[in-house]
């Protein structure tokens, strides 16, 4: 039975640990060793399950209640809101893998349509309001990420977007004498588009970006703070600048996958 966050989390809280503070932390080792031993996983398996279960009943006035206090616990450094909203955003989502942080103040529009994998990191007050959302591994969205409803959003493995960018996957269009006030104009006198945007493997947003509806952001391709991007990018080169002028080109990344 797979655990919200199994021994391979706190092996990482660790290492992080360390690396940061130069000091092991003995209760941490301990949960380790603790999860890792079947004997354990299968009762706070069923516990889990039970929780998710509970605070995700669909009930008038609770499902509400438990919806709000869910979102609103406080996130890292503490880690008791972000357990409890890893119970119950793995019964609303479409697909939430294990190791998955999601942190306080996160919308999803449409969590059916939701797909987050492995050590995913939704932070702070992300909101994704995309018709679809598929976040890879080891993905880190940062504090007030936007990405805007109507059209599709992915991320793949090891990519990031940094606090305050723009995912833009519809926008109005001025042509053919057009309004572009919003959905609250008739159908008829609008015209829209609605687009995928794809962020590669390795890939990085800076802070305050925008990315608009189609665009591919190529594998590990930087997108520097504050940049417009309005085409796809090319693998492993840097964009700066209000029109995205590429720089020059980064260096590949050289290291394998974490386990």
């Amino acid at each position: 039975m797979k655990l919200v966050f199994d021994e391979r989390m706190v092996r990482h809280i660790r290492e992080a640990r360390i690396a940061e503070h130069g000091r092991d932390s003995r209760l941490l080792a301990l949960a380790e060793r603790l999860l890792a031993n079947p004997l354990l996983r299968w009762p706070l398996g069923i516990f889990e399950h039970v929780a998710g279960f509970l605070l995700a009943l669909p009930i008038p006035l609770y499902a509400g209640v438990v919806g709000f206090v869910a979102t609103h616990m406080r996130g890292l450094p503490a880690y008791g809101g972000m357990y409890v909203r890893a119970l119950y955003w793995r019964r609303k989502l479409g697909r939430m893998a294990p190791n998955v942080f999601i942190d306080q103040g996160v919308f999803f529009a449409f969590p059916r349509a939701v797909r987050l994998d492995e050590f995913a990191y939704i932070d702070k007050n992300v909101l994704l309001m995309s018709r679809t959302v598929k976040v890879g591994r080891r993905v880190h969205i940062a504090p007030r990420v936007f990405v805007s409803g109507g059209g599709d959003f992915e991320i793949e493995d090891y990519a990031c977007i940094a606090t305050n960018t723009n995912v833009i996957t519809s926008t109005e269009v001025l042509a053919d004498g057009a309004r572009c006030s919003g959905p609250m104009v008739s159908a008829a006198q609008r015209k829209v588009f609605r687009g995928k945007v794809l962020i590669r493997r390795d890939a990085f947003i800076g802070a305050g970006a925008t990315l608009l509806p189609g665009v591919e952001i190529g594998t590990g391709s930087v997108v520097g703070a504050g940049a417009v991007i309005t085409r796809a990018t090319e693998p492993w080169g840097i964009y700066v600048g209000a029109k995205a002028v590429r720089l020059g080109d980064r260096e590949p990344v050289r290291h394998g996958d974490d386990p």
